[in-house]
């Protein structure tokens, strides 16, 4: 573990995912307020679970016309870090919602369904928590909360 700030992790993150996200034409925007947020935490394992939210947003978008991912830090009401992916692809139907955490679900053709549980051990490791709220073909957010 150590204390590093989000911005600079979101600026890596885009860096190693801009090819992919520019060969789909996704629009991406990164929001941290205030700008100089920083967590305690182990950086790999947190850029790999924000990676493997983007992923899944790349494939939820696949086929939209204006493409839309959005990474967003902040203090949430109790003064904890609070990070959020979002997009506005199909999204997660509400009676699949409650398993997407589940290890070896999944609703892809060709996914293993280990990454959203693998990600949420991750959280538990740091204490922390990730959520998933979406609303088919409008809005999809993982907040994960330290």
């Amino acid at each position: 573990f150590k204390i590093f700030p989000v911005k600079d992790l979101y600026k890596n993150i885009f860096l190693l995912m801009e090819e992919e996200i520019s060969k789909h034409k996704i629009k991406f925007v990164t929001q941290v307020e205030p700008d100089n947020i920083e967590v305690s935490a182990d950086e790999q394992l947190i850029e790999q679970v924000v990676i493997n939210l983007i992923r899944n947003s790349i494939h939820a978008l696949d086929g939209h016309k204006k493409p839309v991912i959005e990474l967003k830090a902040f203090f949430n009401k109790r003064g904890r870090v609070t990070m959020q992916v979002a997009d506005n692809g199909a999204g997660i139907l509400p009676e699949v919602l409650d398993k997407i955490f589940i290890p070896f679900f999944t609703t892809k053709q060709s996914g293993s369904g280990i990454g959203l549980s693998l990600s949420r051990q991750i959280l538990r490791l740091h204490n922390g928590t990730i959520t998933a709220h979406s609303v088919p073909e409008k809005e999809t957010v993982f907040t994960l909360t330290f």
